[in-house]
């Protein structure tokens, strides 16, 4: 167990809450283009470059949702929703599309969408800080498949329609390489780790074949990858759920840390991802979210911190947070608990 284990910090829905618990004000941390409220612990800022388009990528949405309250249900960044849904109700765009070819009709966005000289004025005050930098969007290439076909298309035509899978795959990824290179060319120098990731799980196992992954995920991930570390940073991918199968394909395309860490998705627990897997990549996240900090007392938070700590922390590899986004079940008593059991483990260990 090494002298200090990193913090995360988590993103608390229930932010007023706490900062009224704890008598501050909490600082927007992650500036950019969701504004949502960061519980900042140790020194690590999220950043991600300005939206100079009034409304988030893909803008092609834009063009086929019939009202502004339905696109605003749908993607997040300025507006009141909080939530992404994959609701019937919400048109998609491609949901009728059936040939390659009609993709080229579509209106799609480009990396021109956000102001990428933006970061500079935010990057450069933090240089005593470890830098966490989002390309102006989290990225994912199948949860944006889904946003635009919807789930039950994108499930299908992974099997009966791999030329169309490919074509839209392609599509997504050209436009999130030409925003991570601006991104990383604007940050050049500042940047200490870089964050993308997409959502492949449910609780249970992966929601498309690991084979199907490798087939049409992997390879345009793993250029993602490619790009960022030519620009010298570590890379956090998110992926949450139970993503054990394609564990060892993230840590073979460079996944440097992984996160959200689920432990009660299944693979997913910290004895057996640091006996697989702690050699070769970090992990983040690992508090339980469902049970132990919703609804346990503060002293099984505390129990439940230590041992985590043991496990994963063992050897470093680790930072501390939980496993999830804090929404409002979670006492606020638990959330101080977390923290402060772990850094009281850290001051007594040598």
């Amino acid at each position: 167990m090494p002298l200090k284990t990193p913090f995360g910090d988590v993103v608390i829905e229930c932010n007023g809450i706490i900062s009224d618990y704890l008598c501050i004000q909490l600082p927007n941390e992650q500036i950019g283009n969701t504004g949502t409220p960061i519980f900042n612990v140790e020194g690590r800022y999220k950043i991600t470059p300005k939206l100079i388009e009034p409304l988030s990528f893909p803008l092609i949405i834009k063009c086929y949702i019939k009202t502004d309250v339905e696109f605003h249900r749908l993607f997040i960044p300025n507006t009141e929703a909080k939530y992404l849904t994959l609701s019937s109700e919400i048109d998609r765009p491609l949901i009728k599309v059936e040939k390659a070819g009609e993709l080229d009709s579509m209106p799609w966005p480009d990396a021109d969408i956000f102001d990428y000289e933006s970061l500079v004025p935010l990057l450069e005050p933090q240089k005593e800080r470890v830098t966490w930098v989002q390309p102006g969007t989290w990225s994912p290439i199948f949860a944006r498949m889904c946003d635009l076909s919807g789930m039950e298309k994108v499930l299908m035509d992974i099997i009966l329609n791999p030329a169309l899978t490919q074509a839209v795959i392609e599509r997504i990824f050209g436009i999130y390489y030409d925003i991570f290179k601006r991104t990383l060319e604007a940050g050049s120098g500042l940047i200490d780790v870089f964050s993308f990731g997409d959502d492949y799980a449910t609780q249970l196992d992966m929601m498309i074949d690991a084979n199907h992954w490798r087939q049409y995920f992997k390879e345009p991930t793993r250029k993602l990858i490619d790009l960022a570390k030519s620009y010298g940073v570590l890379v956090a991918f998110h992926s949450c759920g139970a993503i054990d199968r394609i564990i060892p394909d993230l840590i073979e395309i460079g996944v440097d840390i992984l996160f959200p860490i689920q432990p009660l998705a299944k693979g997913m627990n910290a004895e057996r991802l640091k006996s697989e897997y702690g050699r070769d990549i970090v992990f983040y996240g690992g508090i339980d979210v469902q049970h132990v900090l919703p609804f346990g007392t503060t002293e099984e938070v505390r129990s439940e911190v230590g041992r985590v700590l043991d496990v994963f922390g063992t050897d470093g590899g680790y930072i501390l947070c939980s496993g999830h986004s804090i929404l409002e079940d979670v006492p606020v008593e638990n959330i101080v608990a977390m923290y402060e059991e772990a850094l009281m483990i850290a001051k007594n260990r040598k």
